[in-house]
């Protein structure tokens, strides 16, 4: 399958999950989130707003320490990214980026957390197509830092993708039923759950 039509089928299946489901998966990442050492680590973590079935890691925005930079879609299909000071508004794509606030050069985040459609095991993702998580993290070429980790549903998950010359690959995955770290495979098991 070509990554378009990969994309086409995960964005059918993740849009027709209950808010239920979605919420449930939610949590289950942000608990492996949480006990990341990446996470705990980091001073000030990129972070997002799911939307239409993504994983949602929004709870984790009003945290203070680590603290959380959103995304705001800029003019040369870039992402700048701002720890918010207020209320927050919805950008050109419905998610909601923060008015007023602190801005973080992605180059100084210590973590990301990746929205995607799709990955696979050596870290390759495909998102909705429009290239911003790409060109805003392509000085990653040459440096192992901020650490990158996909979010995603288990269904999201695919054997293989066909990366491109300018796809940024991730470090990490996690899923509601497990973290897969790029190199390591499968590392941590479930925690409690079936």
């Amino acid at each position: 399958m070509t990554a378009s039509q990969i994309r086409a089928e995960l964005l059918n299946r993740r849009s027709s999950l209950s808010e239920d489901l979605v919420k449930d998966a939610s949590n289950r990442v942000i608990e492996r989130v949480l006990n990341l050492d990446e996470y705990q680590s980091s001073r000030v973590v990129g972070s997002y707003f799911g939307v239409r079935g993504e994983i949602d890691p929004s709870s984790l925005v009003s945290s203070s320490e680590p603290q959380h930079a959103l995304p705001v879609v800029e003019s040369d299909g870039k992402l700048s990214f701002i720890i918010p000071d207020g209320p927050l508004k919805n950008g050109s794509y419905g998610i909601p980026e923060p008015v007023l606030g602190l801005k973080v050069d992605p180059e100084d985040l210590d973590m990301v957390l990746v929205p995607l459609v799709a990955a696979d095991l050596s870290g390759n993702r495909i998102g909705h197509g429009a290239g911003f998580y790409d060109k805003t993290f392509s000085f990653r070429k040459n440096k192992n830092a901020p650490y990158l980790v996909g979010l995603a549903h288990e269904f999201q998950i695919v054997p293989s993708l066909n990366p491109e010359p300018w796809d940024v690959p991730l470090d990490a995955i996690i899923t509601e039923k497990t973290i897969y770290k790029m190199g390591m495979n499968h590392i941590a098991t479930s925690m409690g759950e079936d």
